[in-house]
């Protein structure tokens, strides 16, 4: 049964720029579609400044992201394992060359050495046996990093050489070495950045929380209960809801700016982000649901 699945039905490839446009389209999406539902199928009004409403609205916001946040995480993962292979794999053409090999069994050989690097290598070996010029061949390479582009530049370039340029192969192969070493020690060096947007939503829950149910909760309450109103009018509601699009807010921003200072090419951290929202807005429901009711309707 699953070979005739396979036979029928076609495989679908979508590339990864279209599923790039997907991801960021759909938390709007998700968001249109919401509200679209509650008014015209549910006909109800959408209040976003009911804290309960702003929770099923942030709930449903990080939900939408996830795909998102895990895709990018992969993503930039993948790449840094690419780059890492880069080296080794350089290594195994320079023998296979020294050995007399011509490039493509050279690079055939040096296939059994790689794993994420596979792929792409795979698809220009096979490019190159079924006649297609050197040019089209390195093109099916990715070229989603510097050093990614300069590998498929310089298998261009020793391709058109006749293979005479082997003996740069090692020089290119410490240099490339020195530059995926120098940006690992980077990536180690700005996790201190993951640390922080950990830190900064911790900080931002903990004031928010301590804040709401030692001050604003009972501050209104008491001017409830002796019936005066307040010089400045305290709306718990409101600032509840404010707090809770807040975390969002921040949470999302913080995981871009810190994709950014750690210099990933995709957004690697919201992921992180993502983990953070859903912690926080799991404290502020359990805080609406157990002490906001408790206030007087209006207060």
């Amino acid at each position: 049964m699953t070979g005739w699945f396979r036979e029928v039905l076609p495989k679908v490839r979508i590339g990864k720029k279209r599923l790039r446009y997907f991801l960021f389209s759909l938390p709007p999406v998700c968001l249109a579609a919401y509200f679209l539902i509650s008014v015209f199928l549910l006909h109800r009004t959408v209040d976003f400044y009911d804290p309960k409403e702003a929770v099923v609205i942030s709930y449903l916001a990080a939900a939408s992201i996830s795909p998102l946040a895990i895709f990018e995480y992969r993503w930039e993962w993948e790449l840094s394992a690419m780059e890492i292979e880069v080296p080794e794999f350089l290594s195994a053409l320079e023998g296979g060359i020294r050995g007399g090999l011509p490039l493509p069994q050279a690079l055939a050989g040096s296939l059994k050495y790689l794993k994420y690097l596979r792929r792409d290598m795979s698809k220009v070996v096979n490019a190159m046996w079924a006649g297609e010029t050197v040019e089209r061949a390195v093109g099916l390479m990715r070229r989603e990093s510097p050093i990614l582009s300069i590998l498929a530049d310089y298998v261009l370039v020793l391709a058109r050489s006749g293979e005479q340029l082997y003996r740069t192969i090692r020089d290119f192969r410490e240099s490339v070495n020195t530059v995926v070493n120098y940006m690992r020690k980077l990536r180690e060096s700005t996790k201190s950045f993951l640390v922080t947007l950990y830190l900064v939503m911790f900080v931002y829950l903990v004031t928010t929380a301590i804040f709401l149910t030692t001050f604003i909760y009972p501050l209104a309450a008491q001017a409830a209960e002796v019936g005066q109103a307040l010089l400045t009018p305290v709306d718990p509601y409101v600032l509840t809801t404010l707090i809770v699009y807040g975390a969002l807010i921040e949470a999302v921003a913080n995981g871009a700016t810190a994709s950014y200072f750690m210099g990933s090419r995709y957004l690697a951290a919201l992921i992180h982000s993502v983990i953070v929202l859903f912690i926080s807005l799991a404290l502020y429901t359990v805080l609406i649901y157990t002490q906001l009711p408790q206030l007087p309707p209006g207060a």
